[in-house]
């Protein structure tokens, strides 16, 4: 490859990077607004999240092309090889977490009207921990940063703790009363949508481990 096809090549790179993170800030903002009308019971903002989960997988798409003709058109050394094939992993991760904040939505939907017999304040908590995953694994693709990455797949073990101490707790309440068997399950179907994200969180900063020393690990244990 020529100097400047280098350039080139390095530039197209940058803005593939460029557009992953702009998908995973609107993926993650899917969620966080799924979660905001599922408290506040707003039906209209559930559906807006809904509507916008087309916009997200456009753009997955969109990405995914770019990422087969830098493929087939530059003939890409092995690291760039592996940013490529790592982007395209990613994508797909991202693309699910905007499903879960759509799920989240339609979930909200669901129970509109609905008594919640006992407090949902969990859900803020496992969200706020979920997305801050999210934000640290994108950031540490931003900077190509190998031990936040890391770091990341450690901390997944917190949400996976709460979703365990939620789920316990939604089914206690579905135990002592009938009246809570419904809220239960809403809750119970949200807590597993957010461990999700967690989840692909994890994934991301495993490829971003991938691109960055060669080395494929599995961190989410």
């Amino acid at each position: 490859m020529s100097p400047n096809m280098r350039v080139h090549f390095d530039q197209e790179l940058a803005g593939l990077q460029e557009q992953v993170l702009v998908l995973g800030s609107r993926a993650g903002e899917a969620v966080a607004r799924g979660v905001q009308a599922l408290m506040d019971g707003d039906t209209d903002l559930a559906r807006e999240v809904i509507a916008n989960d087309l916009a997200i997988n456009d753009l997955r798409y969109a990405i995914e092309k770019s990422c087969y003709a830098l493929l087939a058109q530059e003939q890409p050394v092995a690291g760039d090889m592996r940013r490529i094939v790592a982007a395209l992993t990613m994508v797909n991760d991202l693309e699910r977490i905007g499903d879960h904040g759509k799920r989240i939505a339609r979930i909200c939907l669901r129970m509109e009207g609905a008594p919640r017999p006992f407090p949902f304040g969990d859900v803020a908590r496992l969200s706020e921990l979920a997305l801050t995953l999210l934000d640290r694994a994108m950031r540490s693709l931003s900077s190509h940063d190998v031990a936040e990455a890391r770091a990341v797949c450690i901390d997944d073990d917190q949400v996976d703790a709460l979703y365990k101490q939620m789920f316990n707790v939604a089914l206690s309440h579905m135990l002592e009363s009938s009246r809570a068997i419904a809220a239960g399950t809403y809750l119970i179907q949200v807590a597993h949508e957010l461990e999700r994200v967690g989840d692909r969180a994890t994934n991301i900063a495993e490829r971003l481990i991938y691109a960055s020393t060669g080395e494929l690990v599995d961190l989410n244990v």
